[in-house]
């Protein structure tokens, strides 16, 4: 009888570990590539990208969205985006669901894509922005810091073609004290371009 119910136990363990392996998230990109979901996405500012995603019959319950994935704009003159870390997406239960995606802009002297202007995903186009979109879903900088970093590897762009934008983010209305934050964001977007493994000598903005 011991021997029965072990081997039930084992039977019952190795489904559940089998369901475990079938249910694992896909990921975005290869499930719209073979037709496991159909996605539509449109912009929504400067700091996400929104969607709407459809599982097929035999689609997966769940998808990710990778870091560094890029949304292009579909028209001319507006901005990419690209996703901050990893995005888990549940669609079990559900005929859609409605996603908000979140995003960095990819082109530091362009304007930022409306609800109206459709977006289309692609492969991350980097290894270095890869590495970055990562760490920055892991340690969360704030904002400025962010999209600093982001435009230091999609544009390299000097720190004067993004000192306005920086001074904008500052919060203090003393100018001493806000040329000290601008200053501490250009130090921690430095930091956190280090910390993911890119080199700030090819970067213009952080040229003397």
């Amino acid at each position: 009888m011991r021997t029965g119910l072990r081997m039930f136990v084992c039977l019952t363990v190795g489904a559940l570990a089998l369901g475990l392996a079938v249910a694992e998230p896909m990921d975005m990109l290869a499930a719209l590539a073979q037709g496991k979901i159909e996605a539509t996405f449109y912009g929504n500012g400067d700091e996400s990208v929104r969607g709407r995603i459809r599982t097929s019959t035999f689609g997966p319950d769940e998808i990710t969205v990778a870091p560094g994935t890029q949304f292009w704009a579909q028209q001319e003159g507006l901005q990419g985006m690209t996703t901050l870390g990893w995005v888990p997406i549940d669609l079990r239960g559900r005929p859609f669901v409605i996603v908000e995606i979140p995003t960095a802009c990819t082109n530091y002297d362009l304007p930022a894509p409306s609800r109206w202007d459709k977006m289309i995903p692609y492969c991350c186009p980097s290894p270095k922005m890869a590495a970055l979109t990562s760490a920055i879903g892991r340690v969360q900088p704030s904002r400025p810091v962010v999209q600093l970093a982001v435009w230091a590897v999609a544009n390299n762009p000097t720190w004067q073609q993004v000192l306005g934008y920086a001074e904008g983010k500052a919060t203090s209305d003393n100018e001493e004290e806000q040329a000290a934050q601008v200053l501490s964001f250009r130090q921690q977007t430095a930091q956190l371009l280090t910390n993911s493994g890119i080199d700030l000598s090819d970067l213009r903005m952080f040229a003397e």
